[in-house]
């Protein structure tokens, strides 16, 4: 049987959703619902959520991502988190920057990885494991 860690039930549950493509743009337009019901249901803070990606929006995203042709040249987090901050009321956070060596992920309750390629992953997974880490819950959705 699993069992949810109890400080996750005292304050808001950090998340971190790494790339903000066609995965990760579902999965972050999707976690303003999870924050509602987790705030109705009693939860003293429901969601802390950052998006993190370092790429523009170009031509080809506007076709099968949640991005239009007035956002080409913007950055994907940076304009998704606006979106959702905007709308829900949210004080979201946007990182404007690709996952590297001396990104610190380890301070978040769950990760989820929306990357695309073999590389990105392997970084995800050396920053969630080891000691030095608070990470509960990684999702590799990519």
């Amino acid at each position: 049987m699993h069992e949810l860690p109890a400080e996750l039930l005292r304050r808001p549950v950090r998340v971190v959703v790494i790339g903000c493509g066609g995965t990760g743009g579902a999965v972050a337009a999707g976690l303003p619902y999870l924050h509602q019901s987790m705030l109705v249901a009693g939860h003293p803070g429901g969601l802390a959520v950052t998006v993190m990606d370092g790429d523009t929006i170009s031509p080809a995203n506007t076709v099968r991502q949640p991005f239009c042709s007035s956002e080409i040249g913007l950055n994907k987090a940076i304009v998704a988190v606006s979106r959702m901050n905007l709308f829900w009321g949210l004080t979201w956070t946007a990182v404007p920057e690709h996952l590297g060596d001396r990104s610190d992920i380890g301070s978040f309750d769950v990760v989820i990885g929306c990357v695309d390629t073999r590389a990105a992953r392997l970084l995800i997974s050396q920053r969630v494991q080891g000691m030095r880490n608070r990470v509960a819950y990684w999702l590799d959705l990519g």
